[in-house]
Order: structure tokens, then sequence, then C-alpha cells
């Protein structure tokens, strides 16, 4: 069935309120021009539209610093980011049937500095997730920051003295974002030859889309368009060594997102706190 615009109706767009009439078009008006450059940029250059995704389109073994051998994944290396990742995420789950909150909230630091460069989704969706990091840090870091240390007693304490609950309701929002994080960058580093924007689009629309209103669905679809090829966003994840390491290296990161997912999954749905299907970026969680 093909749907048609039609045109407001002079009822409900009076005169006193033609700007809020008329301001879900300019805006998707804008995303279009915003797209449409972008497009024009690609074919002119080969690059996304964001001056750090132009990495030029050559093999990345020609990449290779001086004195780094093949096989090794030096992106996983304490200077690097993907192991700065990994690392506290890891450390996140060293007590069985808990989750280590200050590893938890360093690691998803780490994951937000990962995505930030990676495209124009990508950036919307780190910009949400740092609002919600920040306030869950400044519980962890107040006068009751013993009982934010671990997710069994931040649970306990909220449920006892508070009836809202904010650290296990930003834990919530946090959960569904991390993933389509994990779904989309295992994607990335397993699937040759895939379409990334399909494949990120397509776990945004399974995690995410649901839950979000039709502006930013939108908005969303025109950026998984404009994504760039999975060999760019290997060089921006781990510059300067061969693909084959930057595959193994985002394979660990993906790993490790869905082993503290599966972790936050049980503790959250042991307490009854995933009912209704709350989402990171979701209106109710802004």
């Amino acid at each position: 069935m093909k749907l048609e615009l039609l045109p407001p109706d002079p009822k409900i767009c009076v005169p006193r309120h033609w700007l809020s009439c008329a301001l879900p078009f300019i805006i998707f008006i804008f995303m279009l021009l915003f797209y449409l450059s972008g497009e024009k940029h690609n074919e002119l250059t080969g690059c996304g539209f964001r001056a750090q995704l132009c990495v030029p389109e050559r093999s990345l073994s020609s990449q290779v610093e001086p004195g780094l051998k093949s096989g090794e994944l030096h992106c996983l290396g304490p200077d690097k980011l993907p192991g700065q990742l990994v690392r506290p995420f890891r450390e996140s789950l060293t007590t069985e049937g808990d989750l280590q909150l200050p590893q938890f909230l360093d690691g998803w630091r780490k994951l937000v500095m990962l995505l930030d460069p990676l495209g124009t989704f990508f950036t919307f969706a780190t910009q949400e997730a740092s609002a919600k990091l920040s306030a869950l840090e400044s519980y962890s870091r107040g006068p009751h920051s013993s009982h934010y240390q671990t997710f069994s007693a931040m649970a306990a304490w909220e449920q006892d003295t508070s009836k809202y609950s904010p650290g296990l309701h930003i834990l919530v929002l946090l959960h569904p974002a991390l993933h389509w994080a994990q779904l989309c960058l295992g994607g990335i580093a397993r699937v040759q030859n895939v379409d990334v924007g399909a494949l990120c689009g397509e776990a945004y629309q399974r995690v995410l889309g649901p839950h979000h209103p039709w502006l930013i669905r939108k908005a969303a679809n025109l950026a998984f368009l404009t994504f760039p090829r999975r060999s760019q966003l290997l060089a921006l994840v781990c510059p300067g060594v061969h693909e084959q390491d930057a595959q193994e290296a985002l394979s660990h990161v993906a790993d490790i997102l869905e082993a503290v997912y599966n972790r936050t999954q049980g503790l959250l749905t042991e307490r009854g706190l995933l009912t209704g299907g709350v989402t990171l970026m979701s209106a109710g969680g802004r």
C-alpha cells in the first residue's frame, strides 16, 4: 500500500500553532537534506559524511605498524581501546551471580569511546548512554556509595529505601543498548562482506526501534544508510593492524558484551524489572 502525505488540516493547525504543526516536517526535510549531502560526498570521496570515517579503501595489512607480528591481538593490549573495554567488563563478572558496578561503568565508558567515532547513529546512542552513566556514577561516588558497589547491594538498598529506584531504573535503560551494541559489533566481526548498515539497522529494529517514536526511527533509518564499509569500521576500531587481527579483537569485544548482557538480563529478570520492555532512548527513559 502506498502512503501519501496529506496537507495539514486547517482545523488542527490554527495560525497561532503553526510552528508546532510544521516542526516535524521541518526536521524531516533537514534530515533528508543531510542524508543527500552525505550521499553526494560519498560519490566524490568514497567516504562517509563524518570526517573521521574517511579511511582509505586499501588492505589493512599495509597499515601494520613496524615491529608488529601478524596474529597477535594488539587491539586487546592495555594501550588499545578494545582491550581497555574488555578488561573492566570481564572484572565486573568476577562475583558469581552478581555485577561489580564500578567496573561495569568503566567498561561502559570505554564502549562509548569505542562507538562514538563510528557513525552518526553510534554518536546519538552514546550521547544518550553518557547521560545515564553520569547519573549512575554520581550515586556510586555519593554519600551512599557503599550501596552502589554491586548490583545486589544497589537493588537491596533502593528497593528498601526508594519507590523510584533510580540506579535500577538507569540500569534497565542501558540494558537493551548494550544488547544492540553486542549484536551490531558481533556481526561486523564475524560476517564477511556484510552490509553494516543493514546489519546494525536490523538489530536496531529488533531491540530498540519498537520503543522509539516515529521521528527517531526515521532518523535512525537514514543514519544506517550512511554507515561506512566493514573494512573502514575495522580500521577505526583497531587502527594499524591486519584485518584478521581487528576481526578477532572485535569478536572478543562482542563476546564480553554478550556475557555482561546475559548476567544483567538474569539479575533484572530475577527482580521483575524488565516488564514493559523499557529501553535506552525511549520516551519514558529521558
